[in-house]
């Protein structure tokens, strides 16, 4: 009896086990095991990282708009080659669709910001002529003249010369990035062979790579037909109220969509000045009534339809790293700020020590964060033949 009694107590934690110990979110590294100095290493290490990554902006924003241009393409490589192409021509397909593509994008964005610019006069003047006059105080205490206050028509006029500034800084990042996609796309073939092969299968990082890779695409060809969707409807709200430049802002309304709710509310402030300075305040109001339908029908209908098990952040996430990319690399960080979250969450969920981390990050339901959470030991007074 006595052997079996020490038995036990060497079994027993040595913290006593409170109920609902083993579903607690943060697992006993956390809480009893953190190293203080790894802890402050690593944040010196991540500020290190994030304070050249800032410093780079001007290269590493179109590198990376081009990687996320790339992997987008990818899948349509794929499919040729299962259609039964050789992997020549579907590689020649892929590059040349990209190419013409982008082209496409860069001739888009920049000369919806020459017309953009050289309209802000009259833009400017439409939008003085649609509010009242102050003298009148009968039409001054209508909707007009709050509008007036908060809205002034020289802020609307600047918002329009920022959006033109920001098409431009886009349009010559995406020379670049197309570039680098092309390149990219041609060597794909090695590099996955190369991956194949093994090569760094001793190190997590690489060994978890193809199951990052395939989960990552799953979820942006969620989020592309969602953006397709979404834009279809942005641009033909945008031709019944007969906006200026509505494929430019359509197109927009695409890509900023990778951001789920915020993105296409900022995909809507150009066209919605627009619509005020050309049509009026009903038209503006339209439009950003229809706007904000579209984007609740896709990202609380569609979303949850297509996703299926696919990723799905937190709310609070998106926005944080939303403004968090915007201000790092420049208005190229609102493209790339959701690749580049979903990344790291995938990193992190592919890592048993990170997992409880990437459930914070993502919209993970409790049964399935318990399952991430190591599961306390059974002792022998929890087993009834002891007793």
């Amino acid at each position: 009896m006595a052997a079996e009694g020490d038995e036990v107590e060497t079994v027993m934690p040595s913290h006593p086990s409170g109920p609902g110990r083993g579903s607690t979110l943060v697992p006993n590294w956390v809480r009893g095991n953190t190293s203080l100095f790894a802890t402050l290493v690593a944040c010196v290490m991540v500020g290190l990282a994030l304070f050249l990554i800032g410093w780079l902006a001007p290269v590493v924003a179109p590198m990376g708009l081009g990687l996320f241009l790339a992997a987008l393409a990818a899948p349509m490589f794929t499919w040729l080659a299962q259609r039964g192409r050789s992997p020549a021509l579907a590689l020649t397909l892929t590059i040349a669709v990209v190419l013409a593509i982008g082209v496409g994008l860069v001739l888009l964005a920049l000369t919806g910001a020459a017309a953009l610019t050289d309209g802000i006069a009259t833009y400017s003047d439409a939008l003085r002529s649609r509010y009242p006059e102050p003298s009148d105080p009968i039409i001054a205490r209508g909707i007009g003249g709050p509008l007036a206050r908060i809205f002034p028509p020289d802020v609307l006029s600047e918002v329009l010369r920022a959006v033109a500034r920001i098409l431009v800084e886009v349009g010559q990042s995406l020379i670049f990035a197309v570039v680098v996609a092309a390149l990219l796309l041609l060597d794909g073939q090695r590099l996955s062979r190369l991956v194949a092969g093994g090569i760094g299968s001793e190190g997590p990082v690489f060994r978890e790579t193809p199951g990052i890779a395939r989960a990552a695409v799953t979820y942006f060809a969620v989020r592309i037909r969602i953006n397709a969707v979404t834009a279809a409807g942005f641009l033909i709200l945008m031709l019944v109220l007969g906006i200026d430049d509505a494929l430019l802002w359509a197109v927009a309304a695409f890509f900023l969509s990778f951001v789920p709710y915020l993105g296409l509310v900022l995909a809507m402030i150009p066209p919605a000045i627009l619509a005020f300075a050309e049509s009026g305040f009903l038209a503006a109001t339209v439009f950003v009534v229809g706007g904000t339908a579209l984007n609740l029908i896709a990202e609380n209908v569609l979303e949850p339809t297509l996703t299926g098990r696919a990723l799905s952040l937190s709310t609070w996430v998106v926005f944080t790293m939303f403004f968090f990319w915007v201000w790092l690399i420049g208005p190229v960080g609102a493209l790339l700020s959701m690749p580049i979250t979903v990344l790291v969450v995938l990193v992190l969920q592919h890592n048993e020590r990170t997992q409880w981390i990437a459930a914070l990050l993502s919209r993970q339901q409790p049964e399935d964060v318990s399952g991430l959470m190591p599961v306390a030991a059974a002792t022998p007074r929890d087993d009834p033949a002891t007793d």
